[in-house]
């Protein structure tokens, strides 16, 4: 498949023109991510490697920012020409590494960074649930925690 419209791809709305006056092709497969997201057919890395490539890059130097939502896997698939499982496969593949977060029905979103204070929410939450399920309360559960924090404070040297 070429870069362009084929003559039995739909057209454009009447008037859709892009920034330069170009034709911006059916709005269904224009998404965030258009032009970011290109696959290089001649390229030794698959398409689905490609796609979590550059998604990855683009949250990594702050061109998709967290709470971005993705398009889903057939509107991208569609707009960079690949099947929609290969697009699948590259979201898969973000979600693991921890760059998106998907939510079912509701979409894919660009995760928030990586910083020291979404580990330690991320931890206090799974701290949470993990007592919550044993029966312990807020409170009891925070006594918990403040003295296993003093001891682990004490020994690494910080009072």
């Amino acid at each position: 498949m070429s870069d362009t419209l084929s003559d039995t791809a739909a057209a454009p709305p009447a008037g859709a023109t892009g920034p330069a006056g170009d034709d911006v092709g059916p709005a269904s497969t224009r998404t965030v991510l258009t032009g970011i997201v290109r696959v290089d057919r001649t390229s030794l890395d698959s398409p689905a490697q490609q796609i979590y490539q550059c998604i990855a890059r683009a949250i990594q130097d702050g061109r998709l920012v967290p709470g971005t939502r993705l398009p889903t896997v057939r509107a991208l698939a569609a707009d960079v020409e690949v099947a929609v499982n290969t697009v699948a496969k590259a979201f898969r593949r973000l979600g693991e590494a921890g760059l998106v977060i998907t939510r079912g029905r509701a979409g894919t979103v660009v995760a928030p960074l990586d910083t020291a204070g979404s580990r330690a929410e991320r931890a206090a939450r799974e701290y949470a649930a993990a007592v919550s399920e044993l029966g312990y309360d807020a409170e009891a559960a925070a006594k918990l925690l403040a003295a296993v924090f003093a001891e682990t404070a004490s020994a690494v040297g910080r009072d």
